[in-house]
C-alpha cells in the first residue's frame, strides 16, 4: 500500500511541474532616443515570459503564456485590472527558435472626461513608447529599435523542484533495482 501511495505522490509531483511552464529571460540593448535623436548603446529593455508550447507546434503563443514581464511590469497579470478607464495587457505574443520573439503589450489610462491620460507600450522590433496629456500639455517619448539593437534570450533552465524530482526519481529507481536484484 505504501509503495503505491509513494508512486502516486511522485507522479502527481511530476504532473504539477510539467504544467507549471518554463521561463525565458531576454534583453534588448541599444535604442534610439527620439527626444534628442541619439543612440543610447547602454539602454536596456529587460524581460521574461513564462509559458509552455501546449500544442507542440514549436511556437509559444499568446494563449500559452502565463506572464510577460517587460521592465518589471507583468502585462499578463495586469489584464485583470483593466476597466473602462484603464487598459493593460499583452495583445500579441509569439516565440519560436526559428522566428524569434514578437510581442505587443502596454497600458493606458485616462480620466472619465478624457482630459488627462497616459500610456506606455512596447512593440518588439519597433519601439518602446510613452505619452501623457493634460489640458495645455502633451508629452511623448520613444526609444526605437535600430539595426544596432542587440538581443539575447536565455532558454529556460530546470527549476530547483525539477532537480529534486530527478533526485527522487533516481533514488526510487535505484531502490527498485536493488530490491529486484536482492530477490533473485
Amino acid at each position: 500500500m505504501f509503495r503505491h501511495l509513494f508512486c502516486a505522490a511522485v507522479l502527481a509531483g511530476t504532473c504539477h511541474a510539467a504544467g507549471a511552464g518554463e521561463t525565458w529571460t531576454f534583453t534588448y540593448t541599444g535604442f534610439l532616443d527620439t527626444t534628442d535623436n541619439t543612440f543610447l548603446p547602454d539602454r536596456e529593455m529587460l524581460g521574461s515570459f513564462t509559458g509552455y508550447d501546449n500544442d507542440r507546434n514549436g511556437i509559444v503563443e499568446r494563449a500559452e503564456i502565463t506572464s510577460l514581464i517587460l521592465n518589471g511590469k507583468d502585462f499578463v497579470a495586469c489584464e485583470a485590472d483593466s476597466n473602462e478607464y484603464y487598459s493593460c495587457g499583452a495583445e500579441l505574443f509569439s516565440y519560436s527558435v526559428s522566428a524569434g520573439l514578437s510581442f505587443a503589450a502596454g497600458e493606458s489610462g485616462r480620466d472619465p472626461e478624457g482630459w488627462v491620460g497616459a500610456g506606455h507600450y512596447f512593440i518588439s522590433g519597433d519601439g518602446e513608447y510613452q505619452y501623457s496629456y493634460r489640458p495645455g500639455h502633451d508629452e511623448s517619448q520613444a526609444y526605437l529599435w535600430t539595426p544596432q539593437t542587440g538581443f539575447s534570450i536565455n532558454s529556460p533552465s530546470p527549476e530547483p523542484g525539477t532537480w529534486a524530482m530527478l533526485g527522487v526519481g533516481l533514488l526510487v529507481t535505484a531502490w527498485g533495482a536493488r530490491r529486484h536484484h536482492t530477490r533473485k
